[in-house]
């Protein structure tokens, strides 16, 4: 039996991490222990856009591995715009974090258009895997993950 292997698209406002959790296991039956809340954030136009982004690359998100995209180049339009906004409006800090991880995605958009919206182009590609895997690369997607969740209501 083979596994299945899902397609991320790495977007950087809209990373895996930056999703909203579901209950904790404090409010669930059987538990002793106490609920606990966190005061929400304000909203921001940064962290507006970041809720765009998520938006914009739902389309893709847990795509089969093989599995291909209808209408790649309407998708990859939206993840581009929306990244672009993420990125002008992106506190100094980490701006230069989601220019990194820009690149990556921008390199798997244009896989994705040039096969025709298919998931194998991607997962196949040894830039996108070895940039995937390079410290540098782990360390500004997490500043970003660390700063959104601090700053963002999620």
């Amino acid at each position: 039996m083979t596994a299945v292997r899902r397609f991320v698209l790495l977007v950087p406002a809209a990373l895996v991490l930056l999703a909203g959790c579901g209950g904790s296991l404090a409010t669930q039956p059987g538990t002793s222990r106490p609920a606990t809340t966190t005061q929400a954030q304000a909203t921001t136009p940064f962290c507006d856009a970041v809720q765009a982004s998520r938006q914009a690359t739902q389309p893709v998100g847990g795509l089969g591995l093989g599995r291909g995209l209808d209408d790649v180049e309407a998708v990859a339009s939206n993840v581009r715009r929306a990244n672009q906004q993420v990125t002008a409006l992106a506190p100094q800090e980490i701006r230069s974090d989601f220019d990194r991880v820009n690149q990556i995605v921008e390199r798997q958009l244009q896989l994705l258009e040039a096969n025709g919206g298919d998931t194998i182009a991607v997962a196949r590609d040894p830039e996108i895997a070895e940039a995937r895997s390079d410290p540098e690369y782990q360390a500004a997607s997490q500043r970003i993950n660390d700063y959104v969740r601090s700053n963002c209501e999620t």
